[in-house]
């Protein structure tokens, strides 16, 4: 999809209702597009952009739209990487907390010749005031919603940021004990959100680092809740919450295809440069 498409398509679903109706967009169609029940807010690995676009709207239709793409031989059009989706929190309540939440979505897509879909999610979501819920409550819906974590939170109560992490095979079933080792060895993807996802750009251009073979075909939830002391409670309230969810094994797949095109071109290139010049006739001596 390249950068006009992505601009007037994210133009055209600044109309939710539209899209809605013109796609034929629901929940039932949004989880079996991955074949794997994980998301974040509504958004699943293995979404089209148009779904993924029309979920992230369905979550907040306030939000701002930016695309992230880039240029490379072998493509006719500019290669999706990300959208990102923010909506700036309203400052101004007691204790410098927001009046009104603010949220911060990043969508990194795999690129063709792979079909362009979900394979990593971030979101940041920074509470209002009036609306920041318990620690304990934080928790439980996380755990409510991905299952027994296979790195838990630090007990101390005396932590007011709590970082959990889950991990699943590449069918997206729970690994248990084993996941701590794979979470250990291979990480959470922390360095693709952020800048238009530059991990993807360094591995496109100097092939990367895929790691072991255990670091191939996983995915990750890891979610990061940051709270303070409510002097009214006393008890610890969240200020925000960090989730993030990629898939390994989908996006190694289709990096190395994307790259694959890209070096070809660039060969062929090189050989049609290379057959010029050796059809050139020597100078007349």
């Amino acid at each position: 999809m390249n950068s006009t498409r992505v601009a007037i398509y994210l133009k055209v679903c600044g109309a939710l209702a539209a899209c809605l109706i013109g796609i034929g967009w629901d929940a039932a169609r949004a989880q079996s597009a991955g074949g794997i029940d994980l998301d974040v807010v509504g958004i699943r690995l293995g979404m089209t952009v148009k779904d993924a676009m029309l979920a992230l709207k369905a979550d907040n239709p306030r939000m701002t739209l930016t695309p992230s793409t880039r240029q490379y031989e072998g493509f006719t059009g500019q290669l999706l990487l990300s959208v990102v989706g923010a909506e700036a929190a309203t400052p101004g309540g007691p204790n410098s907390t927001p009046l009104r939440a603010g949220e911060n979505v990043e969508i990194l897509f795999t690129m063709p010749p792979n079909q362009e879909v979900v394979w990593g999610v971030k979101r940041v979501y920074n509470f209002a005031g009036a609306e920041r819920p318990s620690f304990q409550n934080a928790l439980e819906a996380l755990h409510r919603k991905y299952g027994p974590e296979t790195v838990p939170a630090d007990p101390d109560p005396r932590s007011s940021t709590k970082n959990i992490v889950w991990v699943y095979d590449g069918q997206g079933r729970p690994m248990g004990p084993p996941g701590q080792q794979i979470y250990k060895t291979c990480g959470t993807f922390g360095n693709h959100f952020g800048n238009g996802d530059l991990g993807a750009v360094n591995d496109i251009e100097t092939g990367g680092q895929s790691g072991p073979p255990e670091c191939k075909a996983y995915i990750v939830v890891d979610a990061s809740v940051q709270a303070s002391l409510d002097s009214a409670s006393s008890q610890f309230v969240v200020n925000n919450m960090t989730v993030v969810l990629a898939d390994a094994g989908r996006y190694r797949t289709a990096i190395d295809a994307t790259r694959g095109v890209i070096l070809n071109a660039a060969k062929s290139r090189q050989k049609k440069q290379t057959d010029e010049v050796n059809k050139r006739r020597a100078p007349k001596l």
